[in-house]
């Protein structure tokens, strides 16, 4: 944390103290509690200074909800130092109990505790009127405590979850994007139109307030067609998608059509003018739930249907007719009916099978593709299983790289943290890095190629690509830690070419890689201060 108060050699506080370490965990839970993690710091140096202790570790969580520890960086380090043995302090200073987390099963905030204490480590809550020292009273109140925390973050959930309902109920959108053929207006609180808000665009004054309005004439016209080959051509799903991919028919995500798209378009009750809100919910960090018709929130006459309303409620009949809760045995049933008609299967032959379950179903269910052919018998004998094979192999490859370079950075005292969600790893709290395999594949002109993808919305200024080698597709040859300044396009492909014009962020090994990174980390903390 750039602001943390922390006890400075020379000063008078300092000399007060008898050497006693001790480590500092701060949390705010929004951006908008811009002074919190500061605040928290100013009283437990005050603290520190107290009890003769001084700050020589800081762990932070900006913006970071304390109901899991999910995403917690800060405070999954300090867990995973106090393990490790690498903690260098005997106390763990945070300002009350629920910034140590409002967990809702408190016995989790109990076990983090529990992991402290049984390595010999102590954790004080600065600002709470009981000393944790382990007596019954404290025990009490501290419990008491954590109990609260949860409560105050539970029923917090319980009014914004309502004042959001009533805000749906007057039609208007509750966050996220509009949908194909549609587009968001910002309004302000007395109703005037602030302007149409672009993608990636959102309100920032709370009086303000979103409604959805039709979209592109051509969008709109789109969305209707799309609405009469399914009601009136009674085209599938399916065929759809493949229709609209054909003609290159651009969507609102930039990408390819899919069969969930499709449905999407075809289930969405904006394109007859109406809001709904609440089909499924995700409190307090749960599992996302489906909620049954009586609890959505629904407005309607909005604005002019871009779909004639009895296509639209025709064509929620025919997705009705069409569902089917595919259980197991059924899935395999129609496998078997499919390769008795094909005497192949491919997941293209499921995509083009009328009223036939997805390939990503059957993946989902029975954990790959290849399982679900295998339970019904069917070995593709031109296919070789070999690159799934190898793609599990070079992710368990990638997952052990990293665990290394995370544990020789530490080693070096200085922090790293890798998502393996979003395979970024953060290094000092200020470089972002991206991990990437870069596959080998056989290219134009049976050229060798490898090639490395970055997201739409990089988060890290770092890609560092594992190159495989080419027998295998499983073990690494070496590394290139490339700027995402150097990637303008989706992909590059390191071909003989291209490596010689990439050569200058090639690393040979490992102990290449963490240099390059520290350099990297010197240079940004030299750009900050």
């Amino acid at each position: 944390m750039a602001n943390a108060l922390i006890i400075r050699p020379g000063s008078d506080l300092l000399s007060q103290t008898n050497g006693g370490r001790a480590a500092q965990y701060v949390r705010m839970s929004t951006d908008h509690q811009r002074y919190s993690t500061q605040m928290q710091a100013a009283a437990i140096a005050v603290y520190a200074a107290q009890h003769d202790l001084v700050i020589v570790r800081t762990y932070a969580d900006e913006g970071r909800s304390g109901l899991q520890i999910k995403r917690r960086e800060g405070l999954m380090e300090l867990i995973e130092d106090v393990r490790s043995g690498r903690a260098d302090f005997d106390h763990i200073l945070v300002y009350d109990v629920s910034r140590w987390g409002r967990f809702q099963d408190i016995d989790e905030s109990a076990y983090y505790e529990f992991i402290c204490r049984q390595a010999g480590i102590k954790v004080c809550y600065c600002a709470e009127e009981f000393d944790n020292d382990g007596s019954v009273i404290a025990s009490i109140v501290k419990n008491l405590k954590r109990v609260m925390a949860a409560e105050y973050s539970r029923e917090l959930s319980v009014k914004v979850h309502a004042g959001a309902c009533r805000v749906a109920s007057l039609g208007f959108k509750q966050g996220g994007p509009a949908g194909y053929g549609l587009q968001r207006e910002l309004i302000d609180e007395s109703g005037c139109s602030r302007g149409i808000l672009l993608k990636g665009q959102r309100k920032h004054l709370q009086t303000d307030r979103v409604l959805i309005r039709p979209g592109a004439e051509n969008e709109q016209r789109m969305v209707a067609r799309i609405f009469r080959e399914f009601v009136v051509h009674r085209r599938s799903q399916g065929s759809i998608v493949r229709w609209l991919n054909n003609e290159e028919v651009p969507n609102h995500r930039g990408t390819p059509w899919s069969y969930a798209m499709v449905r999407q378009v075809l289930s969405n009750e904006a394109y007859i003018g109406n809001s709904v809100y609440n089909r499924s919910s995700c409190r307090l960090k749960q599992p996302r739930k489906q909620n049954p018709p009586e609890l959505w929130i629904r407005a309607g006459g909005l604005f002019e249907p871009v779909v004639d309303k009895s296509i639209f409620l025709k064509a929620q009949s025919l997705l009705k007719e069409k569902q089917v809760r595919w259980s197991n045995e059924l899935l395999l049933k129609k496998l078997r009916q499919t390769l008795s008609v094909n005497g192949k299967l491919s997941a293209s032959i499921l995509s083009t099978t009328e009223n036939m379950p997805s390939a990503a179903l059957y993946a989902y269910r029975f954990g790959s593709l290849r399982e679900a052919f295998r339970r019904v018998g069917y070995v593709d004998p031109e296919r070789s299983y070999d690159y799934a094979d190898a793609r599990k192999q070079s992710e368990a490859e990638l997952s052990r790289q990293v665990e290394t370079l995370v544990t020789q950075i530490r080693a070096w005292g200085v922090t790293a943290v890798f998502d393996a969600q979003t395979a970024v790893m953060t290094v000092a709290s200020k470089l972002a890095i991206s991990v990437r395999s870069a596959r080998y594949y056989v290219g134009r002109c049976h050229a060798p190629c490898w090639l490395v993808h970055r997201r739409t919305i990089e988060p890290a200024e770092l890609i560092l690509a594992l190159r495989l080698d080419k027998e295998t597709n499983r073990e690494v040859v070496d590394y290139f830690l490339i700027p995402i300044n150097e990637m303008a396009k989706h992909a590059i492909a390191l071909t003989a070419t291209s490596r010689s014009r990439f050569a200058v962020y090639r690393c040979p090994t490992m102990n290449d890689v963490l240099r390059a990174m520290m350099e990297k980390v010197a240079t940004a903390i030299s750009q900050i201060s």
